[in-house]
């Protein structure tokens, strides 16, 4: 990295650093508007940035380059773009503040961040693999300016930029891409507009004129009115027409992310009233179709947040896990609203990390679903940009990805884990006995009522004591009572055992309203009570004393006898809570006792007294803590019980005995001494209480919703049975539709292995480990005489043909050595085949059979060994003669020359040996007049001698006499013919 202390930046000089400065600073003085252009290039880009810079118009506007550069290698963009620009262009130093009307170029070795209007070099990645400079800047610049950043990407090879124009465009910016048409180099184009993120796809000068447009509307400049109430009915009528065309009801996400989602469609189309909008959506459909899509997209990407994966590895896991061995059903787990997958991989590779070897011992089934079915398919197929690395590290990758092209893929080990489908879920039928639900950065999107409605949803699909992870920004707000926190920075909980919710309300068309304030569950069916039990109710009724139930909220849950003297509602809202229905003298001890109860589990008693009539009524306020069976839930048993009038009468004895001043001084100072220990009891708690309360607010400011109703939690058998049925069809419907997909894709694989194996003229059986047959290719099926029937049957039925080769034993042999095997076999149709056994390798790297070919050399071999033969003669008979020989088979092609043909007509033997006449250079062989006498010796098997033949050679003109005549049969080849060359007269 370049010290700015010791060296100016390329391009620019020390002037032209404080006139950016002095800019920028001037921009901060006068509060006028810019907004940030990054644009990311890399091969070919310098021409498409230059035509770019050529015609733009810089007011109210900064562009920040990115281009990818060898760390040792000087940058010369600055300068190269000086030439063509009317404004300053610079190398950014660190520390450098965005000015508008600049154009800043990244130096070499460096990556380039944004925080707050500042730019700042990071150190440039060492890591093997494409580079991701552009990825890199421009998620720092959607994080930094949210909806008023702008991300091109220009010519260049690989991917970089295609995640981050995705973080652009979830922010809420402007993204662009050039036409690949008009690329030097469209590798980065093409992978920008294959994302489906990309809002413009035209060429530099188009872009050019297209950010000049953009940066005039007031989604840029930020400078809108407040919204009349006619706009908020028309936004109400485009949340109409996406449900007629979607088929989805967006009523109760939230109204600021779908005002802004169409505000960005606004800028897009240049339109600056709603009302024209919505007449230009209900004419074009795909336009509904695409704000449905901006308002659908969600932050995500591969372990997002990494924090959260280590407590799910640290104490998720663990529990289900145990959970799971001990009663052996599958793991199951959730992912509602997965976008394009990476958050269900994610997870899924997590837990293979955390089982490890222990992986196959567990059966694992996750459901990754979202409402979005463009996105479904795309996490269905699993394949990446290469840019994943700025996510994933190289372990990794190296264990759960197949590197595919430029791309990566998620290994069949993973895919196979999960089922991947679209579902709304707050409309369909939610999965049940679940482990584990990630529904992290969903509720962010919804209103408070929905909100409720889907934590009722995840609650139920939840098994007693599962886990539910949100995101960061999210909670369980209005409903504590069904969920238990367990991590709170990292927003980890835990469901409750509750009784039996009430009706789901799945499917939408219906208003959500609150649920009413009732504390009595739903009546179900009236058990049959015997006489034991009418009498033991009617025996408690009478001599047990008054009290109630509550919860470990203090809400009261039942009432037991006549409990009027020791309650009367306060004034305000209505409330169930002990504290505020207790009577004022009474609240301090109850509170007293109920703390104590729960802290030490077990029964506590505490005397207090209340007045009655104008007189004081002696009272033993006892708290029991108990378990509610059906939900395993803690409750309290607060009763009111009257002192033992025995008691009363030796009190009553025993103070009459005293004097009555004395009696009177005692009675007062043990009230005031009691009332002090409990107010210091109670003050004591009250501080302990308003510590807890602190907490849970600081933990609270990122929540918009927060109050203390109770849902009405419990439902009839009935009503439960079909909300089970529901999610159980549900699940039957996801696999299938999952099942389906693969039945797709296995059958086109299937069909295209057929036909491959048809149209394929090389001999090829493949074998499975057991050495038995599992495919043949045609020409296999006609020379070994297969029949589909013989699919099954060991391999050995092939080694009568391969002349006795034991095709088993060496298939068994390379599967264990896993080295291929080769040899030459003269089968028993008399030819020969060189035959080839190779392991069968799956995409795991996983061997599961052989695969043996068979290529047919016979000819080669036949030629091979008639060329030593003749070698062998010719040399043994003829080498001796002084003038050139040549020996030449029936298609001319030369078998044998003797030692003076080489310098005679001076070449080289392996010039001149296996060639035909046309290959060899020009000479006696290349004139028509011999080649007319080699076909007559062909046919007839005559002999013709001294034919005159004059060639060119070199620059003069030679001439030869020329004889031949047909030789003796070898090796069954009749069409030898022996040449012989000598000089002319």
């Amino acid at each position: 990295m370049v010290d700015a202390d010791s060296q100016s930046p390329a391009g620019s000089s020390d002037d032209d650093v404080s006139d950016v400065a002095a800019s920028a600073k001037k921009s901060e003085d006068d509060g006028s508007d810019f907004f940030i252009v990054g644009i990311g290039a890399s091969a070919g880009g310098i021409e498409a940035l230059t035509e770019l810079v050529e015609h733009i118009s810089f007011d109210h506007l900064a562009l920040v380059v990115v281009q990818h550069l060898a760390p040792e290698q000087e940058s010369y963009l600055a300068p190269l773009l000086s030439r063509n620009a009317t404004i300053d262009v610079v190398t950014v130093e660190d520390g450098m503040r965005v000015a508008a009307n600049c154009i800043y170029v990244i130096p070499p070795g460096a990556n380039l961040a944004l925080l707050q209007g500042v730019l700042h070099l990071m150190p440039h990645s060492t890591a093997p693999g494409p580079a991701v400079a552009i990825d890199f800047f421009f998620r720092s610049l959607a994080e930094d300016q949210g909806a008023r950043a702008v991300g091109v990407v220009l010519s260049g090879t690989g991917a970089d930029g295609t995640l981050g124009l995705k973080a652009i465009k979830e922010a809420g910016g402007i993204t662009m891409a050039q036409d690949p048409a008009t690329a030097k180099y469209d590798g980065m184009p093409r992978s920008a507009l294959a994302s489906g993120v990309v809002d413009f796809c035209l060429g530099p000068r188009a872009l050019a004129n297209e950010l000049m447009s953009i940066g005039s509307h007031p989604y840029i400049t930020e400078r809108r009115p407040p919204r009349p109430k006619a706009e908020v009915e028309n936004i109400a009528k485009l949340v109409l027409l996406i449900r007629s065309v979607t088929g989805n009801d967006l009523t109760y996400y939230k109204p600021s992310t779908i005002e802004r989602r169409i505000e960005r469609r606004l800028a897009l189309h240049k339109i600056e009233r709603l009302a024209d909008y919505i007449k230009f959506a209900q004419s074009n459909h795909d336009e509904v179709r695409a704000l449905y899509k901006d308002i659908l997209i969600s932050v995500t990407s591969f372990f997002r947040d990494p924090a959260v994966f280590d407590v799910l590895k640290s104490q998720v896991f663990p529990r289900i896990t145990e959970n799971n061995k001990r009663t052996s059903p599958p793991l199951r787990i959730w992912i509602p609203a997965c976008s394009t997958g990476e958050e269900p991989y994610s997870i899924a590779i997590a837990l293979l990390e955390y089982l490890d070897d222990r992986a196959h011992d567990y059966r694992i089934q996750i459901f990754a679903t979202d409402v979005d079915e463009t996105s479904v398919n795309v996490a269905r197929r699993g394949i990446y940009p290469q840019n994943i690395t700025l996510d994933v590290s190289p372990e990794r990758l190296r264990r759960f990805f197949v590197k595919k092209d430029a791309d990566y893929q998620i290994c069949r080990r993973v895919r196979d884990m999960i089922v991947f489908s679209s579902h709304n879920i707050t409309k369909d039928a939610p999965f049940s006995r679940l482990d584990l639900v990630s529904c992290r950065n969903l509720l962010i999107y919804l209103q408070p009522v929905m909100q409720k409605k889907v934590l009722r949803i995840l609650h139920y699909s939840l098994n007693p004591n599962a886990y539910l992870l949100l995101g960061t920004s999210e909670s369980v707000g209005d409903s504590p009572d069904l969920f238990s926190l367990v991590d709170r920075k990292n927003k980890v909980y835990a469901a409750k055992h509750v009784p039996t919710q009430t009706s789901l309300d799945v499917g939408f068309g219906t208003i959500l309203r609150e649920p009413p304030l009732s504390n009595q569950p739903t009546s179900g069916a009236r058990p049959i009570l015997n006489i034991a039990a009418l009498a033991d109710r009617k025996v408690l009724d009478t001599y047990g004393p008054p009290g109630v139930v509550i919860n470990e909220n203090l809400e009261i849950l039942h009432f037991r006898g006549r409990t009027g003297s020791f309650f009367e509602p306060a004034p305000g809202a209505a409330s169930l809570n002990i504290l505020r229905l207790a009577r004022p003298e009474l609240q301090p001890d109850i509170r007293r006792t109920i703390h104590q109860a729960i802290k030490e589990n077990a029964r506590v008693s505490t005397p207090s007294k209340i007045t009655e009539d104008g007189k004081i009524r002696s009272l033993m306020v006892e708290a029991i803590p108990i378990v509610e069976p059906e939900t395993k839930s803690k409750c309290i048993i607060v009763s009111f019980c009257d002192v033992i009038e025995r008691e009363v009468r030796a009190v009553e004895a025993e103070a009459a005995a005293a004097p009555v001043a004395t009696h009177a001084q005692e009675a007062r100072l043990q009230d005031v001494e009691r009332e002090l220990t409990v107010t210091r009891e109670y003050l004591q708690s009250i501080v302990e209480e308003l510590e807890s309360a602190n907490e849970e607010l600081k933990s609270s400011n990122e929540e918009l919703q927060s109050s203390n109703e109770e849902l009405q939690s419990t439902n009839e058998e009935l009503e439960t049975s079909k909300e089970e049925l529901q999610s159980a069809n549900e699940e039957l419907t996801t696999v299938n539709d999952e099942l389906q997909t693969r039945m797709l894709e296995q059958q086109l694989t299937n069909d295209d292995l057929h036909n491959v194996l048809n149209s394929v003229d090389s001999i090829l059986v493949i074998t499975g480990l057991d050495m038995r047959i599992r495919r043949f290719t045609y020409a296999a099926e006609k020379h070994f005489n297969l029949l589909p029937g013989d699919v099954g049957r060991s391999v050995s039925h092939l080694n009568p043909f391969l002349g006795g080769l034991k095709l088993d034993a060496v298939g068994a042999e390379v599967i264990e050595t896993l080295v291929p095997f080769n040899r030459e076999v003269q089968a028993s149709d008399q030819r020969w085949y060189i035959v080839r056994v190779t392991p069968y390798k799956t995409l795991e790297h996983s061997i599961t059979g052989v695969v043996i070919s068979l290529n047919d050399i016979d000819v080669r071999h036949r030629a091979l060994q008639l060329g030593q033969d003749v070698a062998e003669y010719a040399g043994t008979f003829l080498d001796v003669i002084g003038h050139a020989l040549l020996i030449i088979d029936g298609k001319t092609k030369v078998v044998w020359a003797n030692r003076n043909f080489y310098p005679i007509f001076r070449l080289e033997p392996d010039r001149v040996i296996g060639k035909s006449f046309a290959e060899l250079p020009v000479g006696p062989w290349s004139t028509k007049r011999l080649q007319e006498f080699l076909e007559g010796a062909l046919v007839t098997g005559g002999a013709f001698r001294d034919v005159h033949i004059s060639y060119p050679f070199g620059d003069e003109l030679k001439s030869v006499r020329v004889s031949g005549s047909r030789m003796p049969p070898m090796n069954g080849d009749t069409g030898l013919i022996l040449l012989s060359f000598e000089d002319g007269p």
